[in-house]
């Protein structure tokens, strides 16, 4: 058989195929297999491209192990050359690939090259594509071979168009029936009958469920036959509207009537209907519509009307109750919507309106017209608008207005606004109540200039006019706080003058009076004005300097005073050459409390004194109070832990680069009653010596292990809390066992904590201390050697004791950097200490030069009043949540 007949065969069983398929991917992949099936062609490939989405739909037959290359060059978007131009030309037909570069056209590998035929497909504008048919190697095309695959690539365009006009349909067929049921379910829910009248023949289609609704003809009369009907008194309205919308009267029919029900009761309806057809002379031809009962729906309108009036009523009696209640009060009363309209007044409220009129015409107008006789709302910006500022600030709001709305009332008027909120919470107005205090006004100013007087008196030295003892205190405390907000501390300056009850005795009171005087004057001009001066009593005087960073600060205003006094004072005729003593105390280094400051003051004038009067001393904690140390014994121990004289107080410690706190070191203090302020220098050996330091050791560790656990259960994000210890506790055979049933009752990491030893004690200490410094680094505890730079610690100790940190000796960095050797030292420190891994902390930092210095020589960690003055456990986590947060 000749090509053209096997030709024309396969042409014909691929025209059969596509007028029984209706599957789009069985129709493009059988019409491949049919075409390359049968040795008319080697292979074949239609590709369909869907412009608007984007897609692609392909089909092969014969194409094997080449498939995987021409599909990956199609999905990157590269068609074939013979492709792409028959999809450029306008021509639908036809052509003949010969030297084509594709893949399709002349297979790699193959050893005899073939010949293909391309044909366009154009289903739609937005689909389109083409086929290629590979003809067998060396065969060569029949004459009219062109033609049959341009009408066979007819052919599959058409039923490609039939194909989709069918789905088309399908899809909308398939839409149509879910709407259809969609309505009916609608209908179904609603409990609602449709009606479809046919006008000219009167036949009406009603739903199956639902015909019986609209059956309401009048029955013979017989019970037995009765029907239902439509209530005498609807249907003359019923007719009436339906002939409305019949004659194009209404765009709908709607209605709700009456019908009676078999049973005698009357049930509810509504018809709801529109004429859909007319004639050509506009006679309606159809209406449809649906039939609903109602009578549910009716009852709960009825009984919630009732419920309705009953409220109304309710209202009406809580109103009139309500304005009996305001009316007996004595003050203006009013409440105000937030578009200033008047809602209740009462009697003494309305007495202010201009004209006075009946609270019943009252109710319902502006509040500014009937006050303020304005059109608008207040706009004086010294007396706000009441109902702005609750709108504004949405809470309480104290107010004073004067004059008080107007009606030539010019007294002074305290408002009392709060805002008025409905059940929702939402703010609906204000309640205003005045109250006239133009007498109380007058009386407080009277008041004032009385108290004036007697605050002087109560508050002033008389003789020299300086602040007495109860200013000096207030002002102490204000100072106290102001450097607890800034992190800067506060000197107290006690001095009084030398043999001072000599010049008493000798030249006469009035000259001792006149020399104070003189004396007063010449320390105001020593005195900032944020600093205080105050005469404590006879020659005594007081110094308060904020704002101090150390005391060297303090020290250059002692000179100063002391220079000042040192110039011969005249006084009564007489030339005095007079001295002073000076105690100086610092907050907070010294004490953080006021009482503890004071008394840390007065012990360091005891000291000036002891050293021979005409000098000034800081206080220090080896003074004894008037020359002597109280004992302490096991009975104070135990009132000092319970009563809360024990204490712990928290410095921060901040890594300096970047500033961010990376610990605390604990300080335990003891507030004596008699000795001012102890640190564990002045009172742990009394501990070992009365059997309670075990007992102190545990009070303290708990307290830092209680504090640890909070913040964790807070999570503030802990940081390591540094315990300093001593000798005295390592050897206390108690301390460890302490220690490990602490660490077990505490839900805290061992790593929290780090035990501080100073250096001397690390380079004294014994095999027994070295072997529970040993057990304590093997529980996760860390441990620091503090002080480092005043000893002689050798760095094999340093390793014996696993040590993880060095902080830099108070008094070496003290003269740092003026000091060059010791700034020589510190930073030789620094440096060993990085050579053997450890951690460097500079403790005391008191000035910004010192910061500077340490940062410049690598040093890790710093504290001191620079940074930040000792804190109490709240203080401390406040910090921490701050640094959790960013801060």
């Amino acid at each position: 058989m000749n090509r053209s007949s096997v030709l024309l065969q396969a042409a014909y069983a691929a025209c059969r195929f596509l007028i029984q398929e209706r599957d789009l991917p069985a129709l493009l992949q059988g019409l491949c297999d049919r075409l390359a099936g049968h040795g008319v062609y080697s292979s074949a490939l239609v590709v369909l491209l869907d412009q608007e989405a984007g897609g692609m739909i392909t089909a092969e037959t014969g194409l094997g192990e080449h498939i995987t290359p021409v599909m990956g060059e199609l999905r990157e978007g590269r068609l074939p050359d013979c492709g792409a131009r028959v999809l450029q030309s306008d021509s639908n037909e036809a052509v003949l690939c010969a030297a084509c570069s594709c893949r399709l056209c002349s297979m790699p590998g193959e050893p005899v090259s073939s010949l293909a035929f391309c044909a366009p497909l154009r289903c739609s504008s937005s689909l389109s594509g083409f086929f290629i048919l590979q003809l067998p190697p060396s065969i060569e095309p029949a004459p009219e071979e062109a033609a049959i695959v341009t009408e066979l690539a007819e052919a599959i365009t058409q039923a490609l168009r039939q194909l989709f006009v069918f789905e088309a349909v399908k899809f909308r067929e398939q839409e149509l029936k879910q709407a259809e049921e969609r309505y009916e379910l609608a209908l179904h829910a609603s409990q609602a009958g449709l009606w479809d009248w046919n006008i000219k023949t009167g036949e009406m289609y009603t739903s199956p469920d639902q015909w019986e609704l609209l059956d309401y003809r009048e029955g013979s009369g017989n019970p037995a036959t009765a029907r239902r009907f439509i209530h005498p008194e609807d249907r003359e309205r019923v007719l009436a509207l339906l002939n409305e919308h019949l004659a194009g009267s209404t765009e709908e029919y709607r209605i709700e009537y009456r019908v009676r029900e078999q049973n005698g009761e009357w049930a509810w309806f509504l018809d709801r209907g529109r004429v859909v057809e007319r004639d050509e002379n506009n006679m309606p031809v159809r209406m449809t519509g649906t039939h609903q009962n109602i009578t549910l729906q009716k009852r709960q309108e009825q009984a919630l009307a009732v419920v309705q009036q009953q409220l109304h009523d309710a209202v009406d009696v809580e109103r009139n109750f309500l304005q009996t209640v305001i009316d007996s009060a004595g003050d203006p009363v009013m409440v105000i919507d937030l578009d200033f309209n008047l809602l209740l007044i009462n009697q003494a409220a309305a007495l202010l309106v201009r004209g006075n009129g009946e609270i019943e015409t009252l109710q319902g107008r502006k509040c500014h017209q009937l006050f303020c006789g304005a059109g608008t709302p207040c706009q004086d910006l010294r007396f706000p608008c009441p109902v702005t500022e609750i709108r504004n600030q949405q809470q309480p709001a104290t107010l004073i207005h004067n004059p008080y709305h107007g009606n030539s009332v010019n007294n002074t008027f305290e408002l009392e606004v709060s805002p008025l909120r409905d059940g929702q919470g939402q703010l609906y107005g204000i309640i205003e109540v005045a109250r006239d205090i133009t007498d109380r006004l007058r009386i407080e100013k009277e008041l004032r200039d009385s108290q004036s007087h007697l605050y002087r008196l109560a508050h002033h030295d008389t003789l020299t006019g300086l602040p007495n003892r109860l200013l000096f205190r207030d002002r102490l405390t204000q100072s106290i706080s102001k450097a607890e907000r800034n992190r800067t501390g506060v000197a107290i300056l006690f001095l009084d003058l030398d043999r001072f009850k000599n010049i008493n005795d000798t030249l006469g009171h009035d000259v001792g009076d006149a020399l104070l005087v003189e004396v007063a004057v010449r320390l105001q001009r020593q005195c900032r004005q944020s600093d205080t001066v105050a005469r404590l009593g006879g020659d005594e005087f007081v110094f308060v300097l904020e704002a101090v960073g150390n005391r060297k600060d303090a020290a250059v205003v002692a000179e100063k005073i002391m220079a000042a006094l040192a110039e011969p004072i005249a006084a009564k005729g007489h030339a005095l050459s007079i001295t002073t003593s000076i105690g100086i105390a610092i907050f907070p280094g010294d004490s953080d409390e006021i009482e503890g400051v004071i008394k840390c003051a007065d012990i360091a004038l005891y000291s000036a004194k002891e050293f021979g009067r005409s000098n000034f001393q800081f206080y220090r904690r080896e003074i004894a109070d008037n020359g002597r140390r109280l004992q302490l014994d096991e009975r104070q121990f135990r009132e000092a832990m319970q009563s809360g004289a024990l204490r712990l107080d928290y410095v921060p410690q901040y890594a300096l680069n970047g500033g961010q706190l990376v610990g605390f070191e604990s300080q335990i203090h003891w507030n004596h009653p008699q000795m001012g302020r102890l640190l564990p220098d002045a009172f742990l050996a009394a501990a070992e010596e009365c059997g309670m330091l075990a007992a102190v050791s545990l009070w303290g560790l708990e307290k830092i292990c209680l504090t640890l656990q909070s913040w964790q259960e807070q999570e503030a994000g802990c940081v390591p809390i540094v315990v300093p210890i001593t000798s005295r506790q390592l050897l206390d055979p108690d301390f460890f066992p302490l220690l490990e049933q602490l660490l077990a009752r505490y839900a805290i990491s061992p790593g929290l904590l780090m035990f501080g030893l100073r250096e001397q004690a690390v380079a004294d200490a014994s095999a027994q201390e070295l072997e529970v410094l040993g057990r304590i680094g093997r529980l996760g505890i860390g441990l620091a050697v503090d002080d480092f730079g005043a000893g002689r610690c050798s760095l094999v100790r340093l390793q014996q004791v696993a040590i993880r940190r060095l902080a830099v000796n108070r008094q070496l960095l003290a003269c740092v950097p003026a000091d060059q050797q010791a700034a020589t030292l510190v930073a030789a420190i620094i440096a060993l200490a990085h050579t053997l891994g450890l951690t460097v902390l500079a403790d005391g930092v008191e000035q910004e030069e010192q910061l500077v210095f340490l940062r410049a020589h690598g040093c890790d960690q710093a504290q001191g009043p620079q940074l930040g003055a000792p804190l109490a456990g709240e203080k401390a986590f406040v910090l921490l949540q701050s640094r959790a947060k960013g801060g």
